[in-house]
């Protein structure tokens, strides 16, 4: 058992998980079985416990890879997972977090359980608000190598713009400076906005011009009709709110 077991073992106690929903009901998707499965995979010792703890959560709970479904406990494991990637004490641990990471991006959320609440925000897409989590980690994972920077890679996809500002032209679209987190969409692109102190997401707009710089500074283009967004309103892929199996 690694040193940082017990720093480990105490933020999978911190979690609340009865309190996260079970889509299935099954009781081997469990999110308390999510919990268990974290502990063994972050005291694991032989290839065989990492082995079986990472075959538990790629099977149920967190996600259920025969099904490509992800479940809402992958949320509350992402920091857990993301902390084994930078102090896990074996390789094999870090490599088995870093790939059921990946799976929680890829896989689909069930039905009616496609949103999380963040910090940032309500009702965020799942994968958005698992690749938010990851993109805060880039440091460590730019220092795992080329596995660490294929899951960012892949968390970029999922980008977000923060609106800082808009303006209305006259007869025109509406333009905005925003703070791009991810990677730039190809435009134009369908985009769903949410915004601060309203719990259920908002309408559907369509950037039609979307250019940002190496900070993440971007200017936006949004077609008419359109609400005009608060600063601090966030927008997300359509195509991420819109993923359910």
């Amino acid at each position: 058992m690694g040193k940082n077991a017990g720093v480990f073992l105490d933020a999978i106690d911190a979690v609340n998980w009865s309190a996260i929903p079970n889509p299935t009901g099954h009781r081997h998707d469990d999110p308390s079985r999510v919990a268990q499965a974290l502990r063994l995979l972050a005291v694991s010792t032989t290839a065989n416990e990492t082995g079986d703890a990472a075959a538990t959560l790629a099977g149920s709970g967190f996600v259920w890879g025969h099904a490509a479904m992800v479940f809402p406990a992958a949320y509350a494991a992402t920091p857990i997972l993301l902390d084994l990637v930078e102090h896990g004490h074996r390789p094999r641990i870090k490599s088995a977090a870093i790939g059921l990471l990946s799976d929680a991006l890829s896989c689909v959320p069930a039905a009616g359980h496609n949103r999380v609440d963040t910090p940032s925000g309500a009702n965020v897409p799942l994968c958005c608000a698992i690749a938010e989590r990851i993109r805060a980690r880039s440091s460590a994972l730019v220092g795992y190598g080329i596995y660490g920077k294929q899951l960012l890679a892949e968390a970029e996809l999922h980008w977000r713009l923060i609106i800082d500002e808009t303006e209305q032209i006259p007869d025109g679209d509406l333009i905005a400076v925003a703070t791009l987190e991810g990677a730039p969409a190809q435009t134009p692109v369908e985009a769903e906005l949410h915004t601060p102190s309203i719990e259920q997401p908002g309408p559907t707009v369509w950037i039609n011009t979307l250019v940002a710089d190496a900070s993440g500074s971007a200017y936006i283009e949004l077609s008419q009709p359109c609400p005009q967004p608060a600063p601090g309103s966030a927008l997300y892929p359509s195509d991420c709110a819109h993923r359910e199996h």
